[in-house]
């Protein structure tokens, strides 16, 4: 009996042991705001999201593999809590479904994820592509059919470790599996050290015709005395078809509890019979901290189309070429 409560002792801290290298992490952010968006003289009210941050719900689990070596995997859903509906693209895990092995090495990930070539619109962006504010209300894929803007599926990645002294980066291939516009090449590279935080980044995505949709962007912020300012551009190429988004934007503490946030960003095309599709977007915003969880927030911004250029705010209501387009919305946001 003394020899079987042993045997089972062994096994109990074993499994202890094994339960202490691993972990499972439950996380999710509610984002809801009051909108109201005219376009083109159509106004529409609505209860709209993710104005500051995107809504999700996710889990992340890490496992220590022993020697230096750890392995993990994120799927991670984006949610409407306005009506309780998942992401319109029908997919459940919207936003991430990855899994990855990482050493001091660096990080090998599988999966669907954020594409290299987007995290400097976010990054240097004062509202991070969020809300009636976002710089990415000037994005597009030139009628290319590029599904890339943001997210790859199929993607392989490696990511440079994080002890290189502010130096970071990351290589992503995506399998287009035979969709048009889904298969994807693209790198960055960044610094990030003190106040100062830097990256380029290069991608092309193949499509159905013979000219590939090609990004190159960079971004640059530096922190002077609390007031974070920013500067960005991208530049978006299909066969004839150029367009040149360039951003500046500005972060700035009010109190201890509050912070404005502002950006002016332009948007040129060019080609054959594009060259008068230009577009002009001024935001500004009002971020409250009730706490580290909990945020209120208020933002405005406009838009201008020239040309036949139809960007818009939000949708609804429907663009419409040359038509302006103006938004606000009041909001509270909590994560856990």
């Amino acid at each position: 009996m003394k020899r079987q409560l042993g045997a089972l002792a062994a096994l109990g801290a074993l499994a202890g042991a094994a339960h202490a290298q691993s972990s499972v992490t439950v996380f999710g952010l509610v984002d809801l705001n009051l909108r109201s968006v005219t376009t083109n003289g159509a106004t529409v009210r609505q209860m709209g999201t993710d104005g500051l941050n995107n809504s999700r719900l996710g889990f992340r689990a890490e496992e220590d593999l022993g020697d230096g070596l750890r392995a993990g995997a994120w799927l991670e859903a984006a949610l409407n809590p306005d009506t309780g509906t998942i992401n319109a693209s029908g997919k459940f895990w919207h936003r991430r479904s990855t899994v990855s092995l990482w050493n001091r090495f660096g990080e090998l990930r599988l999966g669907r994820d954020l594409d290299p070539s987007f995290y400097n619109l976010s990054a240097f962006d004062p509202f991070g592509t969020c809300g009636v504010g976002s710089g990415f209300n000037l994005a597009s894929n030139l009628g290319s059919g590029a599904a890339t803007l943001l997210r790859t599926d199929n993607a392989i990645s490696y990511l440079l470790p994080g002890e290189l002294g502010g130096l970071y980066g990351q290589v992503q291939v995506a399998a287009g599996e035979g969709v048009p516009g889904n298969r994807y090449v693209g790198t960055r590279l960044g610094y990030q050290a003190g106040p100062l935080n830097t990256a380029i980044a290069f991608a092309s995505t193949r499509t159905a015709t013979p000219d590939d949709f090609k990004v190159v962007n960079g971004g640059v912020s530096y922190d002077i005395a609390g007031v974070k300012v920013m500067g960005l551009f991208n530049r978006a190429t299909y066969g004839a078809k150029k367009q040149l988004n360039w951003e500046l934007g500005v972060i700035a503490p009010i109190g201890e509890v509050g912070q404005v946030r502002a950006s002016y960003q332009r948007a040129d095309a060019s080609g054959v019979g594009t060259d008068a599709n230009d577009a002009t977007q001024l935001a500004i915003g009002y971020l409250y901290y009730m706490s580290k969880r909990t945020s209120l927030y208020a933002t405005y911004s406009h838009l201008s189309n020239q040309g036949a250029a139809a960007f818009v705010i939000s949708t609804p209501p429907a663009a419409k070429a040359g038509a302006s387009s103006s938004g606000y919305e009041f909001g509270v946001k909590h994560s856990f």
